[in-house]
């Protein structure tokens, strides 16, 4: 199963949670040194319910409510809600 949010675009961030055998969540960003340990606590946080995933973050400058909404859609999508 694989669900997805966001776009790669500037001021937005896309978000792909799939199946996988372990628990991994990969962080990217064009500000990694100022924000990327804020962006995958926020992740950690709002995924740390599921095993088995693998969480992918891909941040294009975006603000964590932005982050919180696109994860909490592909949450919503990966859980079944929203087909």
């Amino acid at each position: 199963m694989m669900a997805e949010a966001g776009k790669r675009e500037k001021g937005d961030v896309y978000v792909r949670i799939e199946d996988a055998e372990g628990r991994e969540i990969v962080v990217s960003s064009k500000l990694m040194i100022l924000y990327g340990d804020a962006i995958r606590r926020t992740v950690e946080e709002m995924t740390s319910h599921l095993n088995n995933v693998r969480v992918v973050v891909e941040d294009f400058g975006a603000l964590d409510f932005v982050i919180r909404a696109r994860l909490e859609a592909a949450l919503r999508k990966y859980g079944g809600e929203g087909e």
